[in-house]
């Protein structure tokens, strides 16, 4: 048995799709869905059908994105403080073969070291060592919410080394390149 007419409307919402995204998805017009979530017009069987079930495919989607991202993503976060000192940065990314830390002070994400900047500041002054990642650091890694989808986490590795992964006011995990080869 469908649900109510109304269920379009708080299901659309609950995932966060606009109406024209939701018409994309299940080949009504925008202007036909605002009418049924209005209910200025009663849609057929057919239509609603449709709706009901691009809706409850895109929400089964969307939990399966979730999955994804929780298997894949490193849960335990190696990351540093400002003051560490170039060379313990370095030691520790050699202790868990990882390629770059983030710097999280008091829960934020306040930049990053990646082994290519670590390799370039002691190539040019090996008296660098000593220096505070605070003095070298890179930009902060971007953060995403957990139920973001793998595609949007993968486009953002194509420009940042790594994505640190939230779920509300916490880190949860990492994704890096790597991670992306644990996909079955």
């Amino acid at each position: 048995m469908l649900p109510d007419i109304a269920e379009i409307k708080i299901l659309r919402k609950k995932l966060n799709i606009s109406q024209k995204e939701l018409a994309d998805i299940c080949g009504l017009s925008q202007s036909t869905i605002s009418r049924i979530e209005n209910e200025l017009i009663d849609p057929t069987y057919t239509k609603f059908k449709k709706l009901y079930s691009s809706l409850i495919n895109e929400e089964r989607r969307k939990k399966e994105s979730i999955e994804k991202i929780d298997n894949i993503m490193t849960k335990e976060i190696i990351s540093i403080k400002s003051d560490t000192k170039l060379s313990e940065a370095i030691s520790l990314m050699n202790k868990y073969n990882v390629s770059q830390l983030p710097i999280i002070e008091n829960n934020r994400n306040l930049g990053s070291i990646t082994s290519r900047k670590a390799q370039k500041l002691i190539m040019e002054n090996a008296d660098l060592l000593n220096i505070k990642i605070s003095d070298v650091k890179e930009l902060p890694f971007p953060e995403v919410n957990r139920k973001w989808s793998l595609k949007d986490v993968s486009d953002l590795l194509i420009k940042y080394s790594a994505v640190l992964i939230r779920d509300f006011d916490k880190y949860i995990g990492i994704i890096t390149d790597a991670d992306f080869l644990k996909l079955p």
